[in-house]
């Protein structure tokens, strides 16, 4: 269950008088289609960059033609940011599985809550559709009950509570289905 410091912290994102009916974590995956695209564009990316600063900064520094100190040191910084977008994009799936595990999942009276790191995303009854469960042979269960703030290809995305261990998805869809079914508009 939850550790005192998050079941903390999700309750300062409460409202006044709002009363958590389900809570539960997601099983961090690092693999989904944007990381693994991310890191495959990263292997040819670090090949390149590294080959071409590796050599400039090889022949600025190293060579018995090697200039003053100021250009090689402006030429090294000059590559760091190509280092930087490497080291992001090859480690793309261990910061998503990072960011994950800090996510917390929470069904209350008035709304549905995903509470990450930095940003906490909430759905009001009138936002929450009838969840759709998708169960997946890895022991995990996708809960899609709401469509994201986004599109892809001029349509929204839906979304939910992903990558929830089988076991507490059925707590978490019966929390969310009570939550619709008492909505004022249904």
């Amino acid at each position: 269950m939850l550790s005192p410091e998050e079941a903390l912290r999700l309750q300062r994102k409460l409202d006044l008088n709002e009363q958590l009916v389900w809570c539960g974590k997601p099983k961090p995956k690092g693999f989904n289609g944007t990381t693994l695209s991310m890191m495959l564009f990263g292997i040819p990316w670090t090949a390149i960059s590294g080959t071409v600063s590796g050599v400039f900064v090889w022949q600025s520094w190293f060579s018995e033609t090697a200039e003053p100190l100021l250009p090689r040191i402006g030429l090294t910084l000059f590559f760091v940011p190509f280092w930087i977008i490497s080291a992001v994009m090859l480690g793309a799936p261990l910061w998503l599985r990072l960011r994950q595990r800090r996510w917390l999942y929470a069904v209350t009276d008035k709304s549905a809550l995903i509470v990450g790191a930095f940003r906490t995303t909430v759905w009001r009854r009138r936002d929450i559709a009838c969840p759709d469960r998708a169960d997946h042979r890895n022991g995990l269960t996708d809960l899609v009950f709401a469509q994201a703030g986004y599109t892809v290809n001029n349509r929204s995305v839906p979304t939910g509570f992903l990558n929830l261990p089988t076991a507490e998805a059925t707590a978490a869809e019966l929390a969310l289905k009570r939550l619709k079914r008492e909505s004022p508009e249904a």
